[in-house]
């Protein structure tokens, strides 16, 4: 997926608390690397952070599967986002998970409907 925004702001938006917390989750403080989440369907999880390289690469371990976020500079600005799961079956997830990142960064809109009763889900894939 493209980003209009920079690497440097689409990295921020991942590997930060309060970035995080505008598009992903409802809390997700980092300790010792280690992001405590709290997500708006009431899962909850400590999710090992297994590397992260500045504006290129982030991957933690996430409630059983590796979510790999790999970032590279455009041609003309902007960010080349790719976001792969180790679990086949994260499809929907995984494009849910783009468009409120690529909403948050790039229109400062939050795409999540803040109602535990709902999913956060957009995509039937």
């Amino acid at each position: 997926m493209f980003c209009a925004s920079e690497p440097n702001d689409v990295y921020r938006a991942v590997s930060t608390s309060l970035g995080r917390e505008r598009f992903w989750a409802t809390s997700a403080p980092e300790s010792g690397g280690v992001i405590s989440f709290v997500l708006a369907d009431g899962r909850t999880g400590e999710c090992r952070i297994e590397e992260a390289v500045q504006d290129e690469l982030y991957r933690l371990q996430y409630f059983g599967r590796t979510l790999t976020f790999a970032l590279a500079a455009g041609e003309t600005g902007g960010t080349e986002l790719t976001l792969s799961s180790s679990d086949p079956a994260d499809s929907a997830e995984v494009i849910s998970l783009l468009l409120r990142l690529k909403a948050s960064v790039d229109f400062g809109v939050d795409l999540r409907n803040h109602d535990e009763t709902r999913t956060t889900s957009y995509a039937d894939c």
